[in-house]
């Protein structure tokens, strides 16, 4: 099921995120990331950004150009990654990251050109996985998020206020919009009398 996806400041995005014991208990928050990943077309997703703070992400390796090293049973498109603990190592490469939860913005981050992810998949085994960049860099990108972190907290602080300020300019110029054609919708179906 479609979920709506929690935006920039909210709380919930910076909050901390329970382990999972039982992955049976979880089945349907991960069709639900899987589901809302798909509609938005994004690369990822992690449970807090559908405003559940548990310890899953899911991640579509196709994006990255690599093959999906543990398809999900419900689309094999994915990955599910439960309680995942991560060994960063390599060198570090700057790239251009955007996010679901801050739509509109992209900001360059640097992240390490290998990961050691070991996770429990959804039917609860165990298992480990070196991902290679770029699947690297998504893998960080998404799990990052279980640690209440957004890419922009990655940055340099100034320029991260910038790409913000720009981000809400741009928002509060579309409310500005829309309460625009709001009234003048309201206003166009009153005819006016003639006295």
């Amino acid at each position: 099921m479609f979920r709506k996806v929690l935006a920039h400041p909210n709380k919930k995005l910076r909050e901390s995120n329970e382990p999972i014991d039982n992955v049976q208990d979880i089945q349907d928050l991960i069709k639900d990331l899987i589901d809302t990943c798909n509609v938005l077309m994004g690369a990822g997703l992690a449970a807090p950004q559908i405003g559940v703070n548990k310890r899953v992400v899911v991640i579509k390796p196709k994006v990255f150009g690599k093959e999906n090293p543990d398809p999900s049973e419900y689309n094999p498109d994915y990955m599910v990654i439960i309680n995942p603990t991560l060994e960063n190592t390599g060198d570090l490469i700057k790239w251009k990251e955007g996010c679901l939860s801050l739509p509109e913005i992209v900001g360059n981050v640097e992240r390490s050109e290998t990961t050691l992810i070991k996770y429990t998949s959804e039917t609860g085994e165990n298992k480990r996985l070196i991902a290679e960049w770029p699947l690297s860099g998504g893998l960080q990108h998404e799990c990052d998020h279980l640690e209440g972190k957004l890419f922009i907290h990655r940055m340099d602080k100034k320029k991260a206020a910038f790409l913000l300020e720009k981000w809400r300019r741009k928002k509060r110029k579309e409310q500005i919009k829309q309460k625009r054609a709001l009234r003048a919708a309201k206003g166009h179906g009153k005819g006016r009398r003639r006295k």
